[in-house]
């Protein structure tokens, strides 16, 4: 068995692959020999110590992945030897003993079975951006005839934005930074694609939806991209922001909206727990990705993989800033 562990803060050099042995599983767990893993950007703030919560040194990493059942607790019911199965994103800064592993110790309410007919790469892509998509373009009903502002288009999470406000009949428009990538988002699905490094956002905007502003603005980016965002709203509109992306040290990041442009708007931080949290949500959010996927409403998107013992390269791609989707970590 072997897992990534890092003894001290710092950027992907720190991440080391070391053997191990688990501890016996208990009897609300399950043991899951891994085959592939969802990289997060969460991880790499966690490794810096630029997260919400700070590492206890020596450290494990690891909250998204896909494996085989090798062992069932006691109490475990609904998981035998053998079931393919989707670790969740419910704790945090890991999940169990960690999930960047050959095998791992997994609380049984992490787990769901794989869905079918897809890869355990593929699916490695889809929980984390899946179930924080879901619970974003969730706060406020969305249908036809509403416009919804997506930033951060290409991201994992703003893909899959892009993809579910389609599919519930929205209009959207997306942000990406250059010109070069507006193609992407619109073969995603995106109506609108605006490069906000070589074009004003809020003129595109208005334009789009001939002066009234949007319904929802969903931003995974913060900084100066928020105040933008906040006069592309529309009367009662709401924006939810999620991520922080344009900030290195996430209990840094700050807000400067001015006040007024808040009238008869809203603007709310989100996180993922407070989906999770709730089970009858956590339940609807899960049938609503497996559906999307069975449909193929929602594709997630693969940027590149790395086998484990290349965990420092994939921090860094990770870490690149042009992902086109996730990195994702396979073991062989």
């Amino acid at each position: 068995m072997q897992h990534v562990i890092f003894s001290e803060i710092g950027g992907p050099e720190v991440l080391a692959v070391e053997s191990f042995d688990l501890p016996p599983t208990g009897p609300d767990e399950v043991r899951v020999s891994i085959e592939a893993i969802g990289v997060n950007r969460f991880e790499a703030l966690y490794r810096r110590n630029f997260y919400v919560v700070p590492p206890s040194l020596p450290s494990v990493m690891g909250v998204e992945g896909v494996g085989t059942v090798m062992e069932v607790g006691s109490e475990v019911v609904g998981h035998t030897i053998g079931d393919r199965v989707a670790i969740l994103p419910v704790q945090t800064p890991f999940v169990g003993s960690g999930i960047y592993a050959t095998h791992a110790n997994v609380p049984a309410s992490a787990l769901v079975k794989s869905i079918p007919g897809t890869t355990a790469i593929e699916e490695s892509a889809v929980w984390m951006a899946g179930l924080q998509a879901y619970n974003l373009i969730t706060k406020v009903p969305v249908g036809t005839g509403d416009f919804v502002l997506v930033t951060a288009g290409t991201s994992p999470v703003g893909s899959a934005l892009i993809q579910f406000a389609r599919d519930m009949g929205a209009t959207v428009l997306a942000t990406t930074r250059t010109n070069g990538r507006k193609r992407e988002l619109l073969d995603l699905g995106a109506h609108h694609a605006v490069a906000t490094d070589e074009e004003a956002l809020a003129d595109i905007v208005m334009a789009a939806t001939n002066g009234k502003g949007v319904k929802v603005v969903l931003d995974t980016v913060g900084g100066a991209l928020l105040a933008q965002c906040v006069a592309c709203l529309a009367e009662e509109g709401s924006l939810f922001s999620y991520g922080a992306q344009t900030s290195p040290d996430i209990t840094a990041a700050r807000v400067d909206v001015p006040l007024v442009a808040l009238d008869r708007r809203s603007l709310s931080f989100v996180d993922l727990f407070e989906l999770t949290d709730v089970p009858e949500r956590f339940a609807a959010a899960q049938e609503y990705i497996r559906t999307a996927v069975a449909s193929g409403a929602f594709k997630p998107r693969i940027d590149s993989t790395f086998q484990l013992e290349n965990v420092q390269e994939a921090h860094r791609r990770m870490e690149d800033g042009r992902l086109s989707g996730k990195v994702v970590i396979t073991i062989e």
